[in-house]
């Protein structure tokens, strides 16, 4: 740990988390706001030391707009909405003749033989899901998409043979097309998995082990790379035709299916193919109050939002309240399905705000000074008891709505391993976050994450997940938008990222050295001492003088 023996002159420029008040900017009980010196008193100090230092330490001009505040008091979600991501946005396994899509950026979205295959993907669309989308037609981040045999395929003799045509295109080694049957009710073997560009006629022999089973296509995509967000762009996950299925006893045509008699767009036919969405699971989230915490000196008696519900395990650890949920088994061999949830903001509009600091925009921002407002803050308190080990993550989004009213794609700050790492203390955190340099329209929406990845993070038996111990955390309050001008540079940071408080290692002798410790414990996850680290981290910016310049070159 370094030392350092500091004497110090303090010359700042004025820091926006802690921004002086304007007319309209009233605090509300509890909102302290630092008041700094004036320009003329930065200015006065600096000429007795160096009158060069005049023009380069002056503090920027501010001037902040309270946007909106939710406090969601009297059991109010004030236009907020939960939302799980385990449920599917639609079934996007459906039969389709490509009319009017032109073959597609590939020239793929053809049908594979006749007048109609069954494809995986999605057109353009103007609904609120598809419409945010960078390239499409295509396939989408988080499908859990499945075309089988449902209820059960009857197996007369022998060996069964099971025959399609498959045009598959899709990121290399994540985003999977599955071809599995159940050798049980419902324990899915592998056949083949398909990803990449690959435009194949299989046939799998298959030996039973009774006399049903089930067929099954399964598109899998992870959380990013697809046509959705940009990161790739293709012709839909797979498209698949001639189906045929046979055993000893010759062709089962309850399991062969060309598509030629599905409606354009329909998930089922005449055949025991369906399609189907896979894994979802419910929204957690609600309103509690009363909620106590580790420091009865900080606990926050108001309105909050938390992510479990009484159907929730209840938690040993605090009395009365439930455990966010453990990650569990999907029915029909879908894999686990773990906690993957957020609550959504109402539009929130960048061009009003709130003249009493709340969640009604009364009042419009001058036109004139639009222009000029560079930053937007997003504020809000966390209760942090998530500790690593437990894999339940907290994280915040945020994304634009154009004036079609169709939304962008939601984009945040951290990795969703953010606030789990620095939040598990056991204690609330007050966050206040620059999300400026994700607006890109005057209207936005917010989202509050709260994230279960032990599934994903260790894979293994889910009873290894089982096995972690859940808290009531995160639990989220007074959601407050802000945004602000400034006409010089101004500095970002958190508290976490900061110098804590020290003292003199002599006893009353203010001369001694004192340690440089940072606000953020550096021990691993299980060593049980306090171990700070020695540097801080700051951010800045200058949005109106083109950047941070270094020997001229921004």
């Amino acid at each position: 740990m370094r030392r350092i023996h500091i004497a110090v002159v303090c010359v700042s420029l004025s820091v926006f988390l802690l921004s002086p008040l304007t007319a309209r900017d009233k605090p509300k009980a509890d909102y302290h706001v630092r008041r700094y010196w004036s320009p003329e008193q930065y200015t006065g100090h600096l000429s007795e030391l160096d009158p060069d230092l005049v023009g380069l330490y002056v503090s920027a001009a501010v001037d902040t707009y309270n946007i909106v505040w939710y406090d969601f008091e009297d059991i109010d979600w004030q236009g907020w909405t939960p939302m799980s991501n385990n449920t599917q946005a639609g079934t996007f396994f459906h039969a389709e003749d490509f009319a009017g899509l032109d073959g597609g950026d590939f020239g793929r979205l053809v049908p594979i033989n006749g007048s109609k295959s069954i494809w995986c993907g999605a057109r353009p669309g103007t609904d609120s899901y598809m419409c945010g989308w960078h390239d499409a037609p295509g396939y989408g981040n988080n499908w859990d998409q499945w075309f089988w045999t449902y209820p059960f395929l009857s197996i007369n003799a022998g060996i069964l043979n099971f025959t399609y045509h498959g045009v598959f295109d899709s990121e290399s080694g994540y985003d999977i097309t599955y071809v599995e049957y159940a050798d049980t009710r419902d324990n899915w073997v592998v056949l083949d998995e398909w990803s990449g560009t690959v435009d194949t006629v299989v046939t799998h022999e298959i030996y039973p082990t009774w006399h049903y089973t089930k067929l099954r296509f399964r598109f899998v995509s992870d959380d990013r790379g697809s046509d959705q967000d940009g990161g790739l762009n293709t012709d839909g996950a797979c498209i698949i035709d001639d189906i045929v299925v046979t055993d000893g006893s010759g062709v089962l045509p309850l399991g062969t299916d060309d598509f030629e008699d599905w409606e354009v767009g329909s998930h089922v036919g005449t055949t025991l193919w369906v399609a189907r969405f896979g894994s979802s699971s419910e929204a957690y989230a609600g309103l509690w109050t009363g909620l106590q915490d580790k420091d009865p000196c900080n606990d926050n008696f108001s309105m909050q939002i938390v992510f479990f519900n009484s159907w929730c395990d209840p938690s040993a650890s605090y009395p009365g309240l439930y455990d966010t949920p453990f990650c569990w088994e999907y029915p029909y061999g879908g894999g686990y399905v773990c906690q993957d949830e957020m609550v959504v903001s109402p539009v929130i509009d960048l061009t009003k705000y709130s003249t009493a600091n709340d969640e009604v925009q009364d009042a419009d921002i001058p036109t004139e000074e639009i222009d000029e407002l560079d930053g937007t803050l997003m504020r809000f308190t966390i209760y942090g008891d998530l500790p690593y080990n437990n894999m339940v993550f907290a994280n915040w989004s945020v994304r634009n709505i154009d004036d079609t009213g169709c939304p962008g794609m939601w984009r945040q700050l951290y990795t969703p391993t953010y606030f789990t790492g620095s939040l598990g203390g056991k204690r609330y955190y007050f966050i206040a976050d620059e999300i400026g340099q994700f607006v890109e329209e005057d209207r936005i929406q917010v989202a509050l994450i709260c994230l279960d990845l032990c599934a994903e993070m260790y894979g293994g038996p889910i009873s290894y997940c089982e096995d972690h111990e859940h808290t009531p955390a995160p639990w989220f309050d007074d959601v407050h938008i802000q945004r602000y001008g400034r006409v010089g540079p101004h500095w970002i940071c958190q508290a976490h990222n900061l110098f804590q408080d020290n003292f003199p290692e002599g006893e009353f002798d203010l001369e001694s050295y004192v340690r440089a410790d940072a606000a953020d414990d550096k021990a691993d996850l299980l060593d049980p001492f306090f171990r700070p680290g020695d540097s801080i981290v700051v951010g800045c910016v200058s949005p109106f003088g083109g950047g941070i310049k270094n020997g001229g070159v921004t």
